[in-house]
């Protein structure tokens, strides 16, 4: 009986380092899915001869979020397409981007935290709610 404990014993830890060792050793890409069918988009053309807002308001339930749209076009020297189409839909629809959403979006970099996450090219919008969300008690 003695026997049979030590041998399941090393087991279980030879086992456990295989895992810990494949974990640690293993590639940190992600594989990617299988590419779909392509989506008809009914989206607008980018337009580039009239001004973009200065600023965009969004409500959610952590309060009034302000994008400064002039400081971002202004730091990519008025190229759009860093963030249209690729980023942002040229839209008016909302963003559905909850605190839950926001995690996902900052693994994913895409929406705001493809540049605002850490190790982003801007600010980490972890820990630093009120760089964007208004303070709403």
């Amino acid at each position: 009986m003695r026997a049979l404990q030590i041998v399941l014993g090393v087991v279980l830890v030879v086992g456990l380092g295989a895992t810990i060792w494949i974990m640690v050793t293993s590639p940190t890409s992600q594989v990617a899915a299988p590419k779909a069918a392509p989506v008809e988009t009914t989206q607008a053309p980018l337009r580039t001869d009239i001004p973009p807002p200065d600023t965009i308001v969004f409500d959610n339930k952590y309060g009034k979020s302000t994008f400064n749209h002039k400081l971002h076009y202004d730091r990519v020297k008025g190229d759009c397409t860093v963030c249209h189409t690729k980023i942002f839909p040229q839209s008016r629809a909302p963003i559905n981007y909850g605190k839950a959403l926001h995690r996902a979006a900052e693994a994913n970099q895409t929406a705001c935290a493809a540049c605002h996450r850490v190790g982003g090219t801007s600010f980490a919008a972890d820990s630093n709610c009120v760089k964007c969300h208004e303070v709403k008690y």
